[in-house]
């Protein structure tokens, strides 16, 4: 059952097609078989797959489901081999099942059935053997000739056999059985010729055919050295150096049957070739067989020409053969014209050094004995190197008869690093070996860190100094590294961050260089000046270890490691692997440790004694001022301390020394002394550093041209670190977490009891401007430590806070998350303008006025000015020191705005000071002047009625007119825009409607030739839209009198048909009329009718009854964008019924009524005609049908036509 377990697990391959050698690639994987895609599919990869199923030499790779698409899994996706593996499954691929394919990207492969061509250089040369019986048979060469040959290179695509004067070699089968072919030169398979068994030893038949693309090697001083060309087409030509490199020439050198690759050439190092360029981006992975195997672009196929031409040097006397790197493996010697191996019985180190130095491996490494790189079946020889000789073929070979063991061997390398020009072996200038070329590195960001790097791979002492500018000389050929950024701690400079090799922008000029101490170092400490000492002797590097170790040997350390005074001579940095060293003894005023008394001493587990170790002061320090941060500087060289001369002392040199102290940035710089004079020697060499460098040391030091130092001018600095107040976690050092010193220990400030005016306090001591702000809690983020009071009496000037630094602050009760912080803004102006809105931008910082150069100066820089300055926007941002040049620091250099800061300093910069400007590249600014907001009116009102004719007028005061007013409404995506030549600008509605009421304001654009001005937005105006409907009237006729009144009551005669009539002037028409009665919940509703602005509705009672009576009211309504609107109701109108009566007392008293009646009725009509109000009509019908009836045309002004 587990023998059952385990073959299922195996992994199988098959090919799905015609035969047996040729198909789909199918593998069995999890109990599945599945296809390869063929992303990275290659010849390669199908050499593999051919050897693998044991089919014969590969013909073709094929992709794109060449042979169908498969089903289900596609376990294989970018696969790709090296050629040597014996399965698929060992070359790289992606995880079993991940992939990104289709099976119409199935992967393929034809193979020989019958015949492969093996062990050449390619799969078009080699030893022949034949599939036969089942096996595979090799060929004889006893009757091979050239129809025998002309069938196989046929048969496997590979052209033509080439003939050659004597066979190659390319080693023996004798654990197969030997056949013997003979054809007739036609046919199409080796198979298809007489093939015999030959029992007698043979030697093997081989081939080489012309598709092999045979390369060859011109112009050089043996045969493995020259300009690399290939035979293609019948024609050799050149190769192009592009991506040309050791991988390249590795393959290469085996297909020439050469040695390791040396070294590769470029740019026609061997003379310009003719006629074609071959080959172009060949890119090789080192384990092809041929050139021509490895992925370029196509034959002919570049864009070079012969200045370009690729050459290599390859060993043509040794090599080392299945090692794990170019510097190891078997050891092969080319002897009598043909490879051999080398026996172990006479090598000894002499022949190893001898191979090692000749390969550029360095030296052999110590333990050879575990190193086996397996046997060949190579002729073996023994080898016995005698005097000085410098190549393994200088030495005397004789062919070994007995049993060789071949020797293995293993060099260390050489380290891809070395030093050139420099005062020993520990100094110079950097150069780095890639592809065989060794070339420099660019001092871009070069410093001490990258130099601690270089002096520990060179196995040299701590470094001393990262130089820059070529100090060492100019190097030649390429420069391979640039903006090196080393931790300190690597082993490899190239294991620091870097671009790509060959990657950078600079010249020969600006080659790297270091100086490390060749004869000490300490190791592990926090700086170059301190840590566990061990020093150089006898060879090797040796510890000191702490037995009677002190303040004189101490001071000799510091001394040698020109590191200044020693501080401390205790300590534990670590053990070191060398348990021999030496107890040392001083007098203290050797200038190397190597000159005092040495014992020698051994480290045993029992004895527990540590390596000694020093801490030194360094070789700067401050000295004269109240903290080790303020102070006259003091720099020492050559065994003695002496102060800096002050004439060419700037603040890039300040800013070297703060940083080298630990110190912070430089505040400001002093030249007068203001700190003292030192009693001992003064520098008098002229100081210029760039300010980027970590010491002082990594400063240009010359002497002053046409002058001497000015002794009396001696160079000072204040630096950040010694300060009462610091703005941390901000953008610079005028903004951030306020923090507060007392001794050396840095405290925060609680935001309880600060204020706008505190933080101006900081901002002053900083001489950083004016506060903008001081917000707390812990705006730039939380601090550490403890936590002080913003106390009146710490942050009432200047001088107090300098009292409380000294004295100690009040400690506070809240915690970090309280801290406070102020944004200071530098002053600005504006000079050699027209006003005070244009002109070369300056700033006052540290108490002086400076400029900004213009690099990255752009309109939303400008902008950022004008707004600080109140000037409005920008029109222009002049570069080139447009308003002139100024004088004295120029303080910002690639300030980068947004647009939207509140002043430039805000903006984000490299820090104040640092440059690389002059002020030729003065920064300047013309800004448009104070922009004041649009203002916006509405007309007639701003609450108007539906329908109502609206105009909204946008007005701007500016001194340049021409620009396109937009009005906007707080809400949705409405704007409408004008573009006017004047101030104002008027926008209609000419009927409004509700979507068209809310909050409205105006912008105002103005168009320049690069940008768009925006002034302020304007203040919002609400408008309100509304339906107003007037009170409806209500009013009846009587029958008898024929007369229209509007009483409050009437008493109407049981059975009389009478209407009342509802009206109302109105602008909203297809309204309705609501007759209501009190005491009923229903109304009655009927359209209006009319037109212009009059409308009403009749109310009709044929016969009316009792159910009749009650008191009635009109209501008018009307639907406006579907919101129903309703006037208030009419007066009221009281109708009692009376019951029917025949008297004629009845008759008479009803006749005097209607008289009267008329004669109010004719007094109402003059009196309503002069108010020319809405009337409300109520008309009887007596009981003739006929109507009577005022008329109403003469009183609605012809509202009813005819009626």
């Amino acid at each position: 059952l587990l023998s059952l377990s385990l073959l299922t697990e195996c992994d199988k391959i098959r090919l799905v097609g015609p035969s047996r050698c040729s198909g789909r690639v199918e593998v069995y994987h999890r109990d599945s078989w599945g296809t390869v895609c063929d992303d990275q599919w290659s010849i390669t990869n199908s050499d593999v797959v051919c050897r693998e199923l044991s089919c014969g030499t590969v013909l073709e790779a094929k992709k794109g489901a060449f042979f169908g698409g498969g089903k289900d899994q596609i376990w294989l996706d970018d696969v790709q081999c090296t050629g040597d593996e014996a399965s698929i499954f060992k070359c790289t691929h992606r995880p079993f099942g991940e992939n990104n394919c289709g099976h119409g990207e199935d992967a393929g492969v034809i193979c020989s059935d019958y015949v492969r061509v093996v062990n050449g250089s390619n799969r078009c040369n080699g030893r022949v053997e034949v599939y036969l019986d089942g096996h595979w048979k090799r060929i004889c060469s006893s009757d091979w000739g050239e129809e025998e040959a002309e069938v196989l290179c046929r048969e496997v695509n590979c052209g033509t056999p080439v003939t050659h004067a004597e066979a190659p070699y390319f080693g023996q089968a004798h654990d197969l059985a030997g056949v013997k072919a003979t054809c007739f030169g036609n046919e199409s398979s080796l198979s298809q010729c007489t093939l015999q068994g030959f029992k007698e030893s043979c030697l093997d038949a081989t081939v080489v055919c012309t598709n092999s693309k045979p390369i060859r090697l011109m112009n050089g001083t043996n045969r493995c050295t020259g300009r690399v060309e290939v035979y293609h087409d019948g024609q050799w030509g050149t190769v192009c150096d592009d991506r040309w490199g050791m991988q390249e020439a590795a393959v290469a050198c085996r297909e020439m049957n050469c040695g390791n690759a040396l070294e590769v050439r470029y740019k026609a190092f061997f003379g310009r070739g003719r006629d074609q360029v071959w080959l172009d981006d060949v890119e090789c992975t080192g384990h092809e067989k041929s050139l021509a195997d490895c992925p370029h672009r196509g034959f002919g196929e570049h864009d070079c020409d012969h200045n370009e031409d690729a050459g290599l040097i390859c060993s043509d006397t040794v090599r080392l053969v299945n090692g794990t790197d170019r510097c190891s493996g078997r050891v092969e010697v080319f002897h009598n014209d043909q490879w051999g191996k080398l026996c172990k019985n006479t090598w000894g180190p002499e022949e190893a050094t001898v191979v090692c130095k000749e390969l550029s491996c360095g030296h052999p490494k110590i333990s050879q004995e575990s190193f086996n790189f397996g046997e060949s079946g190579l002729r073996g020889y023994t080898s016995r190197c005698s005097g000085n000789v410098s190549s393994i073929s200088q030495c005397t070979f004789q062919e070994n008869t007995g049993r060789c063991e071949g020797v293995s061997l293993s060099c260390a390398g050489n380290p891809p690093l070395r030093l050139v020009n420099g005062t020993d072996q520990c100094s110079g200038r950097v150069e780095v070996l890639h592809d065989g070329q060794w070339g420099t590195v660019c001092d871009d960001e070069w410093d001490i860190r990258d130099a601690q790097v270089v002096c520990r791979a060179m196995d040299c002492g701590t470094a001393q100094t990262a130089k820059s500018g070529a100090f060492f000389g100019q190097g030649l050929g390429d420069i391979w590294l640039d903006d090196v950024g080393c931790v300190g701690n690597e082993t490899s400079l190239l294991h620091c961050r870097h671009p790509t090799l060959g990657e950078n922008n600079c010249g020969h000029g600006e080659d790297a260089s270091v100086v490390c101490s060749a004869t000490i170092r300490l190791i592990n400490g926090t700086d170059q000046c301190s840590g566990r000492v061990e020093f150089h002797h006898g060879g090797r590097w040796s510890p000191a270890y702490n037995v009677n170790w002190g303040m004189n040997e101490a001071a000799v350390v510091c001394r040698e490691m020109n590191c200044g005074d020693p501080v401390k001579f205790s300590g534990s940095f670590g053990q070191g692997r060398e348990l021999t060293g030496y107890k040392v003894s001083c007098g203290g005023r050797e200038s190397a440790l190597t000159q005092c008394t040495l014992t020698e001493y051994t480290w045993t587990s029992h004895n527990r004694i540590e390596v000694a170790a020093v801490e030194c002061s360094g070789n700067v320090k401050l000295t004269g001022g109240h903290s080790r941060c303020i102070g006259r500087v003091e720099y020492y060289d050559k065994g003695e301390w002496g102060t800096v001369c002050g004439e060419s002392w700037d603040v890039n040199d300040a800013t070297v020394v703060c940083r080298q102290l630990d110190c912070g940035k430089a505040h400001t710089i002093t030249t007068i002394a203001e700190y003292g004079h030192s009693t001992g020697r003064t520098w008098i060499d002229q100081i210029e550093c760039n300010g980027l460098e970590s010491t002082l040391a990594q400063c240009t030091q010359r002497p002053f041209r046409d002058k001497t130092c000015n002794t009396t001018s001696v160079a000072g600095v204040v630096c950040t670190g010694g300060l009462e107040v610091r703005l941390a976690n901000g953008k610079d050092e005028c903004s951030g977490r306020v923090e507060v010193r007392h001794g050396d220990v840095w405290q925060t400030v609680c935001d309880t009891d600060w204020t706008q005016s505190k933080a101006q306090v900081v901002c002053e001591v900083l001489e950083c401007g004016h506060a903008l702000n001081s917000p707390g809690g812990a705006h730039f983020g939380q601090g550490s430590g403890s936590v002080v009071e913003a106390s009146d009496s710490c942050f009432d000037n200047a001088t107090s806070l300098q009292q409380c630094s000294l004295k100690g602050f009040r400690s506070a009760s809240c915690g970090h998350e309280h801290d406070a912080g102020a944004l200071c803004a530098a002053q600005l102006q504006l000079v050699s303008g027209s006003g005070q809105c244009s002109g070369r931008v300056e700033l006052l910082y540290k108490s002086q006025w400076g400029t900004v150069c213009d690099d990255e100066w752009n309109l939303s820089n400008a902008d950022v000015v004008c707004r600080q300055l109140g000037c409005g926007h920008a029109v222009s941002a002049p570069t080139s020191a447009h308003f002139g040049r100024g004088t004295g620091p120029i303080w910002l250099d690639n300030v980068e705005c947004t647009g939207q800061e509140s002043a430039l300093t805000h903006c984000r910069h490299p820090g104040f000071g640092e440059n690389n400007c002059g002020h030729g590249e003065d920064a300047s600014v013309i800004c448009l002047g104070s922009l004041e907001k649009p203002q916006i009116t509405l007309s007639p009102a701003p609450e108007v009625n539906w329908g109502d004719r609206v105009e909204i007028t946008c007005t701007v005061v500016s001194e340049h007119l021409g620009g396109t007013f937009v009005l906007k409404k707080t809400e949705g995506s409405f704007k409408m825009e004008k573009f006017s030549d004047h101030e104002a600008v008027t926008f209609t509605f000419q009927a409004v409607d509700f979507s068209q009421k809310g909050s409205y304001f105006c912008e105002y654009q103005k168009k320049l030739a690069s940008q768009v001005i925006y002034y302020p937005q304007g203040n919002t105006a609400e408008l309100s839209v509304t339906v107003k409907l007037e009170t409806p009237r209500i009013s009846l006729s009587s029958p008898h009198a024929m007369v229209i009144y509007s009483p409050d009551k009437i008493s109407v005669t049981q059975g009389s048909s009478f209407s009342i009539t509802c009206s109302t002037h109105s602008r909203y028409p297809g309204g309705f009329f609501y007759l209501t009665k009190s005491n009923m919940s229903t109304t009655e509703a009927k359209s209006a009718f009319g037109h212009s602005i009059f409308y009403m509705a009749y109310f009709e009672f044929p016969a009316i009854d009792y159910e009749h009576q009650g008191e009635y009211t009109c209501v008018y309504s009307v639907n406006i964008s579907s919101v129903p609107f309703c006037s208030v109701p009419s007066k009221s109108l009281q109708v009692s019924v009376v019951a029917a009566s025949s008297t004629s007392v009845v008759s008479g008293v009803l006749g005097g009524l209607v008289v009267l009646l008329l004669v109010l009725v004719i007094c109402y009509l003059v009196w309503n005609r002069r108010r020319q109000g809405a009337g409300t009509m109520v008309q009887f019908s007596n009981r003739f049908g006929g109507t009577i009836k005022q008329d109403v045309e003469e009183r609605s002004n012809g509202a009813f036509d005819g009626r």
